[in-house]
Protein backbone atom coordinates (compact mmCIF):
# COMPACT_ATOMS: atom_id res chain seq x y z
CA UNK A 1 0.00 0.00 0.00
CA UNK A 2 2.83 2.37 0.81
CA UNK A 3 4.38 1.72 -2.60
CA UNK A 4 1.09 2.37 -4.42
CA UNK A 5 0.58 5.53 -2.42
CA UNK A 6 4.08 6.69 -3.30
CA UNK A 7 3.46 6.06 -6.98
CA UNK A 8 0.21 8.03 -6.83
CA UNK A 9 1.96 10.91 -5.09
CA UNK A 10 4.70 11.01 -7.72
CA UNK A 11 2.12 10.66 -10.51
CA UNK A 12 4.65 8.79 -12.61
CA UNK A 13 3.45 8.13 -16.16
CA UNK A 14 5.46 5.10 -17.20
CA UNK A 15 2.39 2.90 -16.60
CA UNK A 16 0.83 4.38 -19.74
CA UNK A 17 3.94 3.95 -21.92
CA UNK A 18 2.39 1.62 -24.56
CA UNK A 19 -0.60 3.89 -25.02
CA UNK A 20 1.50 7.05 -25.23
CA UNK A 21 3.92 5.51 -27.71
CA UNK A 22 1.05 4.63 -30.00
CA UNK A 23 -0.59 8.00 -29.58
CA UNK A 24 2.50 10.19 -29.82
CA UNK A 25 5.31 8.47 -31.72
CA UNK A 26 3.74 6.52 -34.55
CA UNK A 27 1.59 9.37 -35.88
CA UNK A 28 4.84 11.26 -36.44
CA UNK A 29 6.02 8.40 -38.65
CA UNK A 30 2.79 8.61 -40.62
CA UNK A 31 3.30 12.31 -41.22
CA UNK A 32 6.72 11.84 -42.86
CA UNK A 33 5.09 11.39 -46.25
CA UNK A 34 3.31 14.64 -47.07
CA UNK A 35 -0.38 13.74 -47.05
CA UNK A 36 -1.21 17.07 -48.70
CA UNK A 37 0.48 15.88 -51.90
CA UNK A 38 -1.64 13.92 -54.43
CA UNK A 39 -3.47 11.02 -52.75
CA UNK A 40 -2.07 10.41 -49.27
CA UNK A 41 1.33 11.68 -50.40
CA UNK A 42 1.66 9.49 -53.50
CA UNK A 43 1.04 10.26 -57.18
CA UNK A 44 0.82 7.01 -59.11
CA UNK A 45 1.12 6.95 -62.89
CA UNK A 46 -1.71 4.49 -63.28
CA UNK A 47 -4.85 5.03 -65.31
CA UNK A 48 -7.76 2.93 -66.50
CA UNK A 49 -6.60 0.54 -69.20
CA UNK A 50 -2.91 1.05 -68.41
CA UNK A 51 -0.90 -2.10 -67.65
CA UNK A 52 2.45 -0.45 -66.85
CA UNK A 53 4.18 2.92 -66.78
CA UNK A 54 7.59 4.48 -66.23
CA UNK A 55 8.68 8.06 -65.58
CA UNK A 56 11.13 9.30 -68.21
CA UNK A 57 11.90 12.54 -66.36
CA UNK A 58 10.29 15.19 -64.20
CA UNK A 59 11.03 18.81 -63.27
CA UNK A 60 10.06 20.78 -60.18
CA UNK A 61 9.25 24.45 -60.83
CA UNK A 62 9.98 27.37 -58.52
CA UNK A 63 6.31 27.66 -57.55
CA UNK A 64 6.04 23.99 -56.60
CA UNK A 65 4.45 22.57 -59.74
CA UNK A 66 5.77 19.34 -61.24
CA UNK A 67 6.11 18.61 -64.97
CA UNK A 68 6.36 14.88 -65.59
CA UNK A 69 7.13 13.01 -68.80
CA UNK A 70 6.19 9.35 -68.70
CA UNK A 71 5.55 6.41 -70.98
CA UNK A 72 3.14 3.53 -70.60
CA UNK A 73 2.05 0.52 -72.59
CA UNK A 74 -0.61 2.83 -74.09
CA UNK A 75 1.29 6.00 -75.01
CA UNK A 76 3.75 8.67 -73.93
CA UNK A 77 2.43 11.69 -72.12
CA UNK A 78 3.48 14.99 -70.57
CA UNK A 79 1.49 16.24 -67.57
CA UNK A 80 1.64 19.01 -65.00
CA UNK A 81 0.90 18.51 -61.31
CA UNK A 82 -0.22 21.38 -59.14
CA UNK A 83 1.52 22.14 -55.85
CA UNK A 84 -0.93 19.83 -54.06
CA UNK A 85 0.07 16.96 -56.38
CA UNK A 86 -3.20 16.86 -58.30
CA UNK A 87 -3.17 16.82 -62.08
CA UNK A 88 -3.61 20.23 -63.70
CA UNK A 89 -6.49 19.83 -66.15
CA UNK A 90 -5.67 23.18 -67.80
CA UNK A 91 -2.41 21.71 -69.12
CA UNK A 92 -3.55 20.36 -72.47
CA UNK A 93 -0.91 18.09 -73.95
CA UNK A 94 -2.46 16.40 -76.98
CA UNK A 95 0.51 16.04 -79.34
CA UNK A 96 1.27 12.58 -80.71
CA UNK A 97 4.78 13.58 -81.72
CA UNK A 98 6.39 11.66 -78.85
CA UNK A 99 4.54 8.51 -79.91
CA UNK A 100 6.19 8.41 -83.32
CA UNK A 101 7.71 5.03 -84.10
CA UNK A 102 11.46 5.04 -83.54
CA UNK A 103 11.37 7.93 -81.04
CA UNK A 104 12.65 7.25 -77.52
CA UNK A 105 12.22 10.13 -75.02
CA UNK A 106 15.21 10.57 -72.70
CA UNK A 107 14.93 13.81 -70.71
CA UNK A 108 13.09 17.09 -70.31
CA UNK A 109 13.93 20.56 -69.01
CA UNK A 110 12.18 23.90 -68.55
CA UNK A 111 13.50 26.96 -70.37
CA UNK A 112 13.91 30.47 -68.96
CA UNK A 113 10.63 31.57 -70.57
CA UNK A 114 8.64 28.68 -69.05
CA UNK A 115 8.52 26.43 -72.09
CA UNK A 116 9.38 22.73 -71.91
CA UNK A 117 12.05 21.03 -73.99
CA UNK A 118 11.98 17.26 -74.54
CA UNK A 119 15.04 15.31 -75.70
CA UNK A 120 14.53 12.04 -77.56
CA UNK A 121 16.65 9.65 -79.58
CA UNK A 122 15.30 9.03 -83.09
CA UNK A 123 15.94 6.04 -85.33
CA UNK A 124 15.85 7.31 -88.93
CA UNK A 125 16.11 3.88 -90.52
CA UNK A 126 19.90 3.95 -90.74
CA UNK A 127 21.23 5.43 -87.50
CA UNK A 128 20.22 7.12 -84.25
CA UNK A 129 19.88 10.91 -84.21
CA UNK A 130 19.17 13.64 -81.66
CA UNK A 131 15.51 14.69 -81.67
CA UNK A 132 14.21 17.72 -79.72
CA UNK A 133 10.75 19.26 -79.33
CA UNK A 134 9.61 22.32 -77.42
CA UNK A 135 6.18 22.80 -75.84
CA UNK A 136 4.51 25.90 -74.48
CA UNK A 137 3.51 25.95 -70.82
CA UNK A 138 -0.05 25.29 -72.04
CA UNK A 139 1.08 21.92 -73.41
CA UNK A 140 0.92 22.90 -77.10
CA UNK A 141 3.79 22.13 -79.47
CA UNK A 142 5.86 25.22 -80.36
CA UNK A 143 5.77 25.15 -84.15
CA UNK A 144 8.31 27.98 -84.31
CA UNK A 145 10.99 25.79 -82.74
CA UNK A 146 13.37 24.10 -85.17
CA UNK A 147 11.52 22.97 -88.28
CA UNK A 148 7.80 23.06 -87.51
CA UNK A 149 8.36 22.16 -83.86
CA UNK A 150 10.99 19.49 -84.56
CA UNK A 151 14.78 19.62 -84.38
CA UNK A 152 16.85 16.62 -85.52
CA UNK A 153 20.60 16.41 -85.73
CA UNK A 154 23.51 14.06 -86.18
CA UNK A 155 26.10 15.88 -84.10
CA UNK A 156 29.00 15.09 -86.43
CA UNK A 157 26.83 15.15 -89.57
CA UNK A 158 27.65 11.54 -90.38
CA UNK A 159 26.14 8.09 -89.96
CA UNK A 160 27.42 7.55 -86.41
CA UNK A 161 24.82 6.67 -83.83
CA UNK A 162 23.95 9.59 -81.52
CA UNK A 163 22.44 8.83 -78.13
CA UNK A 164 21.36 11.90 -76.20
CA UNK A 165 21.88 11.38 -72.46
CA UNK A 166 21.47 14.71 -70.65
CA UNK A 167 19.52 17.88 -71.42
CA UNK A 168 20.23 21.29 -69.88
CA UNK A 169 18.84 24.79 -70.40
CA UNK A 170 20.64 28.01 -69.51
CA UNK A 171 19.19 31.33 -68.28
CA UNK A 172 19.85 32.93 -71.68
CA UNK A 173 17.65 30.36 -73.42
CA UNK A 174 20.33 28.10 -74.84
CA UNK A 175 19.74 24.35 -74.92
CA UNK A 176 22.64 21.96 -74.29
CA UNK A 177 22.62 18.23 -75.04
CA UNK A 178 25.34 15.88 -73.81
CA UNK A 179 25.42 12.75 -75.93
CA UNK A 180 27.28 9.54 -76.64
CA UNK A 181 28.50 9.01 -80.20
CA UNK A 182 29.33 5.56 -81.49
CA UNK A 183 30.65 4.40 -84.85
CA UNK A 184 29.39 0.83 -85.00
CA UNK A 185 31.40 0.15 -88.15
CA UNK A 186 34.52 0.34 -85.97
CA UNK A 187 33.41 -0.88 -82.54
CA UNK A 188 30.23 -1.88 -80.79
CA UNK A 189 31.39 -0.63 -77.39
CA UNK A 190 33.73 2.34 -77.79
CA UNK A 191 31.95 5.66 -77.34
CA UNK A 192 32.91 9.31 -77.48
CA UNK A 193 31.32 12.25 -75.70
CA UNK A 194 29.70 14.94 -77.84
CA UNK A 195 28.08 18.26 -76.98
CA UNK A 196 25.32 19.95 -78.96
CA UNK A 197 24.20 23.52 -78.29
CA UNK A 198 21.02 25.13 -79.68
CA UNK A 199 19.50 28.58 -79.57
CA UNK A 200 16.10 29.09 -77.98
CA UNK A 201 14.64 29.08 -81.52
CA UNK A 202 15.98 25.58 -82.13
CA UNK A 203 18.92 26.53 -84.37
CA UNK A 204 22.31 24.84 -84.10
CA UNK A 205 24.94 26.99 -82.37
CA UNK A 206 27.66 24.37 -82.06
CA UNK A 207 28.08 20.60 -82.32
CA UNK A 208 31.30 18.68 -81.81
CA UNK A 209 33.09 15.99 -79.87
CA UNK A 210 34.16 16.89 -76.37
CA UNK A 211 37.40 14.99 -76.96
CA UNK A 212 38.62 12.84 -79.82
CA UNK A 213 39.17 9.93 -77.45
CA UNK A 214 36.89 7.22 -76.19
CA UNK A 215 35.46 7.93 -72.75
CA UNK A 216 32.49 6.56 -70.86
CA UNK A 217 30.02 9.31 -69.95
CA UNK A 218 28.94 8.85 -66.33
CA UNK A 219 26.78 11.90 -65.58
CA UNK A 220 26.36 15.61 -66.21
CA UNK A 221 25.00 18.74 -64.51
CA UNK A 222 24.70 22.42 -65.37
CA UNK A 223 24.36 25.65 -63.39
CA UNK A 224 23.69 28.86 -65.30
CA UNK A 225 26.07 28.54 -68.27
CA UNK A 226 28.63 26.27 -66.59
CA UNK A 227 28.51 22.64 -67.68
CA UNK A 228 29.99 19.78 -65.66
CA UNK A 229 30.88 16.39 -67.10
CA UNK A 230 31.87 13.29 -65.20
CA UNK A 231 33.44 10.56 -67.29
CA UNK A 232 35.84 7.65 -67.05
CA UNK A 233 38.37 5.91 -69.22
CA UNK A 234 42.06 5.29 -69.54
CA UNK A 235 44.72 7.88 -68.75
CA UNK A 236 46.94 9.20 -71.52
CA UNK A 237 49.20 6.16 -71.15
CA UNK A 238 46.10 4.10 -72.06
CA UNK A 239 46.89 1.67 -69.24
CA UNK A 240 45.40 3.02 -66.01
CA UNK A 241 41.69 3.56 -65.52
CA UNK A 242 40.72 7.03 -64.29
CA UNK A 243 37.70 9.13 -63.34
CA UNK A 244 37.49 12.73 -64.53
CA UNK A 245 35.43 15.80 -63.66
CA UNK A 246 35.44 18.58 -66.25
CA UNK A 247 33.97 22.08 -66.21
CA UNK A 248 33.05 23.89 -69.42
CA UNK A 249 31.67 27.34 -70.12
CA UNK A 250 28.58 27.36 -72.31
CA UNK A 251 29.90 30.15 -74.52
CA UNK A 252 32.64 28.09 -76.17
CA UNK A 253 31.96 24.61 -74.77
CA UNK A 254 35.67 24.21 -74.23
CA UNK A 255 37.16 22.61 -71.14
CA UNK A 256 38.17 25.16 -68.53
CA UNK A 257 39.00 22.74 -65.73
CA UNK A 258 39.67 19.02 -66.00
CA UNK A 259 40.48 17.05 -62.87
CA UNK A 260 41.46 13.43 -62.52
CA UNK A 261 39.71 12.36 -59.32
CA UNK A 262 40.82 8.75 -59.03
CA UNK A 263 43.07 6.30 -60.82
CA UNK A 264 44.02 2.65 -60.79
CA UNK A 265 43.40 1.09 -57.35
CA UNK A 266 41.26 4.06 -56.24
CA UNK A 267 39.30 4.10 -59.49
CA UNK A 268 35.57 4.57 -58.96
CA UNK A 269 33.10 6.07 -61.42
CA UNK A 270 30.98 9.07 -60.45
CA UNK A 271 27.38 8.09 -59.83
CA UNK A 272 25.70 11.51 -59.65
CA UNK A 273 26.49 15.26 -59.73
CA UNK A 274 24.68 18.11 -57.99
CA UNK A 275 25.56 21.81 -58.29
CA UNK A 276 24.43 24.13 -55.51
CA UNK A 277 25.53 27.72 -54.89
CA UNK A 278 28.97 27.44 -56.54
CA UNK A 279 29.64 24.05 -54.96
CA UNK A 280 29.83 20.74 -56.79
CA UNK A 281 28.78 17.53 -55.04
CA UNK A 282 29.53 14.09 -56.47
CA UNK A 283 28.76 10.58 -55.28
CA UNK A 284 30.86 7.47 -55.76
CA UNK A 285 30.11 3.86 -54.89
CA UNK A 286 33.03 2.17 -53.18
CA UNK A 287 32.67 -1.60 -52.93
CA UNK A 288 35.79 -2.73 -51.11
CA UNK A 289 35.99 -4.16 -47.61
CA UNK A 290 32.74 -2.35 -46.85
CA UNK A 291 30.09 -0.86 -49.08
CA UNK A 292 30.16 2.95 -49.11
CA UNK A 293 28.09 5.61 -50.85
CA UNK A 294 30.53 8.49 -50.59
CA UNK A 295 29.54 12.12 -51.23
CA UNK A 296 32.34 14.61 -51.88
CA UNK A 297 32.26 18.37 -52.26
CA UNK A 298 34.30 20.55 -54.64
CA UNK A 299 34.29 24.16 -55.75
CA UNK A 300 33.61 25.06 -59.39
CA UNK A 301 37.36 24.98 -60.08
CA UNK A 302 37.51 21.35 -59.02
CA UNK A 303 39.23 21.87 -55.67
CA UNK A 304 38.25 19.31 -53.04
CA UNK A 305 36.60 20.73 -49.92
CA UNK A 306 38.43 18.71 -47.28
CA UNK A 307 36.22 20.13 -44.51
CA UNK A 308 33.30 18.11 -45.91
CA UNK A 309 33.63 14.91 -43.91
CA UNK A 310 31.14 12.32 -45.18
CA UNK A 311 32.51 8.84 -44.48
CA UNK A 312 30.18 7.15 -46.96
CA UNK A 313 28.52 4.85 -44.45
CA UNK A 314 24.81 4.31 -44.86
CA UNK A 315 22.34 1.90 -43.31
CA UNK A 316 23.45 -1.73 -43.62
CA UNK A 317 20.11 -2.52 -45.27
CA UNK A 318 20.48 0.19 -47.93
CA UNK A 319 20.82 -0.80 -51.58
CA UNK A 320 23.84 1.11 -52.89
CA UNK A 321 22.80 0.50 -56.48
CA UNK A 322 19.37 1.94 -55.74
CA UNK A 323 20.60 5.13 -54.06
CA UNK A 324 20.77 8.79 -55.01
CA UNK A 325 21.34 12.11 -53.29
CA UNK A 326 20.15 15.71 -53.41
CA UNK A 327 21.41 18.94 -51.82
CA UNK A 328 19.18 21.34 -49.87
CA UNK A 329 19.24 25.13 -49.89
CA UNK A 330 21.65 25.36 -46.95
CA UNK A 331 24.05 22.68 -48.14
CA UNK A 332 22.52 19.77 -46.24
CA UNK A 333 22.66 16.48 -48.16
CA UNK A 334 19.95 13.81 -48.29
CA UNK A 335 20.99 10.33 -49.45
CA UNK A 336 17.95 8.22 -50.36
CA UNK A 337 18.14 4.44 -50.71
CA UNK A 338 15.83 1.52 -51.31
CA UNK A 339 15.88 -1.01 -48.50
CA UNK A 340 17.27 -4.47 -49.22
CA UNK A 341 15.22 -6.08 -46.45
CA UNK A 342 11.84 -4.48 -47.05
CA UNK A 343 10.57 -3.61 -50.54
CA UNK A 344 8.12 -1.10 -49.07
CA UNK A 345 10.84 0.83 -47.23
CA UNK A 346 12.89 3.91 -48.16
CA UNK A 347 15.94 4.88 -46.09
CA UNK A 348 17.04 8.52 -45.90
CA UNK A 349 20.39 9.65 -44.52
CA UNK A 350 20.95 13.33 -43.75
CA UNK A 351 24.31 15.10 -43.70
CA UNK A 352 24.93 18.55 -42.29
CA UNK A 353 26.51 21.16 -44.56
CA UNK A 354 29.97 20.06 -43.37
CA UNK A 355 29.33 16.42 -44.27
CA UNK A 356 28.84 15.22 -40.70
CA UNK A 357 25.84 13.05 -39.85
CA UNK A 358 22.81 14.95 -38.53
CA UNK A 359 22.07 12.96 -35.37
CA UNK A 360 18.77 14.80 -34.82
CA UNK A 361 17.42 13.34 -38.06
CA UNK A 362 15.58 10.03 -37.78
CA UNK A 363 17.59 7.64 -35.63
CA UNK A 364 21.30 8.52 -35.57
CA UNK A 365 20.99 10.41 -38.85
CA UNK A 366 18.99 7.83 -40.80
CA UNK A 367 15.21 7.86 -41.18
CA UNK A 368 12.90 5.20 -42.55
CA UNK A 369 9.53 5.51 -44.23
CA UNK A 370 7.21 3.04 -45.89
CA UNK A 371 5.17 3.40 -49.07
CA UNK A 372 1.88 1.74 -49.89
CA UNK A 373 3.27 -0.67 -52.50
CA UNK A 374 6.61 -2.49 -52.91
CA UNK A 375 9.30 -0.40 -54.60
CA UNK A 376 11.30 -1.90 -57.46
CA UNK A 377 13.47 1.09 -58.46
CA UNK A 378 14.32 4.49 -57.00
CA UNK A 379 15.14 7.18 -59.54
CA UNK A 380 15.34 10.97 -59.61
CA UNK A 381 15.25 13.19 -56.52
CA UNK A 382 14.41 16.88 -56.27
CA UNK A 383 14.09 19.20 -53.29
CA UNK A 384 12.38 22.59 -52.95
CA UNK A 385 13.51 25.62 -50.90
CA UNK A 386 11.40 24.43 -47.95
CA UNK A 387 13.19 21.05 -47.96
CA UNK A 388 10.19 19.15 -49.27
CA UNK A 389 11.81 16.11 -50.86
CA UNK A 390 10.39 14.63 -54.08
CA UNK A 391 11.25 10.97 -54.74
CA UNK A 392 10.42 9.13 -57.96
CA UNK A 393 10.75 5.55 -59.07
CA UNK A 394 8.79 2.42 -59.93
CA UNK A 395 6.61 0.24 -57.73
CA UNK A 396 4.94 -3.11 -58.21
CA UNK A 397 1.15 -3.46 -58.09
CA UNK A 398 -0.41 -6.86 -58.72
CA UNK A 399 2.57 -7.97 -60.80
CA UNK A 400 2.79 -4.81 -62.95
CA UNK A 401 5.22 -1.90 -62.66
CA UNK A 402 4.07 1.72 -62.39
CA UNK A 403 5.94 4.99 -61.97
CA UNK A 404 5.39 7.08 -58.87
CA UNK A 405 6.29 10.39 -57.24
CA UNK A 406 6.03 10.92 -53.49
CA UNK A 407 6.77 14.00 -51.38
CA UNK A 408 8.44 13.80 -47.97
CA UNK A 409 8.47 16.32 -45.13
CA UNK A 410 12.13 16.22 -44.11
CA UNK A 411 11.53 18.58 -41.19
CA UNK A 412 9.17 16.03 -39.61
CA UNK A 413 11.80 13.33 -40.06
CA UNK A 414 14.23 15.55 -38.21
CA UNK A 415 11.79 16.11 -35.37
CA UNK A 416 10.95 12.44 -34.97
CA UNK A 417 13.93 11.40 -32.85
CA UNK A 418 14.01 14.67 -30.94
CA UNK A 419 10.34 14.33 -29.97
CA UNK A 420 10.83 10.72 -28.91
CA UNK A 421 13.87 11.65 -26.82
CA UNK A 422 11.97 14.46 -25.14
CA UNK A 423 9.04 12.15 -24.53
CA UNK A 424 11.21 9.50 -22.86
CA UNK A 425 13.06 12.11 -20.81
CA UNK A 426 9.75 13.43 -19.51
CA UNK A 427 8.30 10.04 -18.64
CA UNK A 428 9.66 10.08 -15.11
CA UNK A 429 9.27 13.78 -14.42
CA UNK A 430 6.86 14.44 -11.57
CA UNK A 431 3.94 16.75 -12.00
CA UNK A 432 3.67 19.59 -9.51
Amino acid sequence: MAFIKAVRQLNMRFIFLPFLLLGTYYPIIGQQIDGEFARDGLFLFKELGMDSSQIVDYNLTKNGEVYALYESDINRNLIRLLKNGHRDVTFNFTSDILNNEGTTPVAMSATANGNLVVLSNLWNGFSWMIHINEFYETGELNLNFGNGGIYTKSILDNTDDNFGQYLHTSPNGEIVVVAKVNDFSVSTSDEKIAILKLSEEGKTLSSDLYANRCFKLDCSAMQDDYLLLAYSGTTENEIDQATYLAGLTSEKMESQNVHCLSTDGDYETIDHIEVKKSAVYISQLKINAEALYLVRKYDLDGNLDESFTDDGRIDSNADLYNSNFVVGENGEVFVVSKSLDNDFEILIKKLNSDGSMDDTFGVDGIASLALRYPITVLDKLQIDPKNLLYISGDMSIEGSSYGFITRVKTDVLQLKKQKLDNFINNLFVTQE
